[in-house]
């Protein structure tokens, strides 16, 4: 069944983006200093706002590239980290193809790691939280928990990360 396959491949992506997001990925240095202002980024042709005081890792972007499963999908991702180096903040979106991600899969997705269905800026979705002792991967090497905001947009799985749940109201754009 095609829904099935579409929602395996959903949650490869999101745990593709967490493993690839771990403590190693954030300590490749970071490019730049913080703006006082913040920054508006586009992930996947989706646009989106980063808080001030956060710089982009530029090896941590991706641009359209193909899945490690196969070319199913592609993805496009950017890494982002405040100045002390505690606040994260991740954002990947998965483009199926000639699919459209649908409300259905990403409640499947959901469901299957306990998120709760939320309403940011317009866009609905699902409300996840990870610990790190959930988890073998951690986005930053701290104990602190992972927040997580999926939805769909343009028919494509949008997935975004962060050490503090407040963070999605800046970054998700109406």
């Amino acid at each position: 069944m095609k829904l099935n396959r579409i929602a395996i491949l959903a949650i490869l992506a999101i745990f593709t983006v967490v493993l690839a997001g771990s403590a190693s990925a954030f300590d490749l240095g970071f490019l730049g200093g913080s703006d006082s202002e913040p920054q508006q980024v586009t992930v996947g042709g989706i646009d989106f706002s980063i808080p001030a005081g956060f710089t982009e890792n530029e090896d941590y972007r991706m641009e359209n590239e193909s899945s490690s499963a196969g070319d199913d999908f592609y993805m496009s991702a950017a890494g982002f980290e405040d100045d002390s180096k505690q606040n994260a903040i991740y954002i990947m979106v998965a483009d199926y193809g000639d699919y459209n991600v649908t409300d259905d899969i990403i409640a499947y997705v959901a469901d299957s790691m306990d998120g709760e269905k939320k309403t940011i800026n317009g866009h609905t979705g699902y409300v996840a939280k990870q610990t790190s002792a959930e988890s073998d991967s951690s986005m930053l090497d701290v104990d602190d928990d992972v927040y997580v905001f999926i939805y769909e947009q343009d028919g494509d799985l949008v997935f975004i990360g962060a050490t503090d749940q407040a963070y999605f109201d800046d970054v998700v754009v109406e």
